[in-house]
């Protein structure tokens, strides 16, 4: 097979797709070789740093998406994995684009290289690319776990917030944190809102799930005054482009077109279960879908007929109630892909 020879620090732009023929490539944290029985996909909107040791790569579709760069990244990732490799519970603060989620993806591949099994939450309504906008979601990895790649991650749970911003749905953001933020060997990248009152509330978490290393990413706010006996580390912006208003919601829209890609249609009567905010439902409403075991799961209304819902999800057993969100979608915009499932 015909490959391209690679040594040093490159970064790798989606989307695209890796195979090692030959050699070692360091990906956020993960070191793989030619063994390595899958490809390795970088998603749309997506720039990995790599580090590679005298590799023959196969990259699809152009050679245009591996850029060659300087060793700062990763010496500032192993820094701070130095830093953190005797902690269980970090939790990640910073402006949108500043690097939060490839540094949660970095330092949860080094400590699963090392031994310790962490799980990674994503706690950005608006991005989530562990589930679905609009939830809080946990999940543990299958190495290496890049951000938006779903072949790298299991074993998801969810909560549903029901709205894309933390700002609106303080309650349900703090509780969703608390009931999937139990467990230690957690990473858990937050959204990009920063002003004080969002930095409080992302605070007021800290001892209730037992929270022992705050990651600040370029901000001059003084955490310090409001934690005592935490762990902080505070350094620059790790990305200098920021996405416009227009690319994160392209990029949102992206999220919520492959949930519904992924689910099936459902009808469900309205005196059959218990509906929480009914008084919000309808065409278009996005709803979080409870199990008899309390994870919840996406669903999409797109039609109602007197009291039957007809909706997608990918969730088929018994359901425990249905919660309404705040954020309704034109359905027309997305008929194509509903009449495709």
């Amino acid at each position: 097979m015909n490959c391209e020879k690679y040594d040093g620090f490159y970064i790798l732009m989606g989307p695209s797709s890796l195979e090692i023929i030959d050699g070692i490539v360091n990906i956020l944290g993960f070191k793989i070789n030619k063994k390595f029985n899958r490809k390795i996909t970088i998603p749309i909107g997506r720039s990995i740093p790599i580090k590679v040791e005298n590799a023959c790569l196969n990259i699809t579709p152009s050679l245009k998406s591996i850029i060659n760069t300087e060793s700062k990244t990763y010496e500032i990732y192993d820094r701070i994995y130095k830093e953190t490799m005797d902690r269980r519970k970090i939790m990640i603060i910073g402006p949108s684009d500043s690097g939060k989620s490839t540094l949660a993806a970095f330092l949860i591949n080094k400590f699963y290289s090392n031994g310790i099994r962490a799980k990674i939450m994503s706690a950005d309504l608006g991005q989530n690319e562990i589930y679905c906008p609009l939830f809080v979601s946990v999940s543990e990895i299958n190495p290496p776990y890049i951000p938006g790649w779903k072949s790298s991650i299991t074993n998801v749970k969810s909560c549903f917030v029901g709205d894309i911003s933390s700002y609106y749905s303080k309650e349900n953001y703090i509780e969703c944190i608390e009931k999937l933020g139990k467990e230690n060997n957690l990473i858990i990248d937050t959204d990009g809102l920063v002003n004080d009152e969002s930095i409080k509330l992302k605070l007021s978490l800290v001892k209730n799930i037992g929270i022992d290393t705050i990651i600040s990413i370029g901000l001059n706010y003084k955490i310090a005054n409001y934690i005592n006996e935490i762990k902080l580390i505070q350094i620059d912006k790790l990305v200098n482009k920021e996405k416009s208003r227009y690319e994160r919601r392209e990029n949102r829209d992206r999220l919520l077109s492959q949930c519904i890609l992924s689910s099936q249609k459902r009808i469900i009567n309205l005196n059959d279960v218990k509906i929480i905010n009914k008084e919000n439902l309808s065409q278009g409403s996005i709803v979080g879908i409870e199990s008899q075991e309390g994870n919840q799961y996406f669903g999409l209304i797109y039609k109602i007929v007197n009291d039957n819902v007809f909706l997608v999800t990918e969730y088929n057993g018994k359901i425990r109630k249905i919660e309404v969100g705040n954020i309704k979608l034109n359905i027309n915009n997305y008929k194509n892909l509903i009449e495709s499932i």
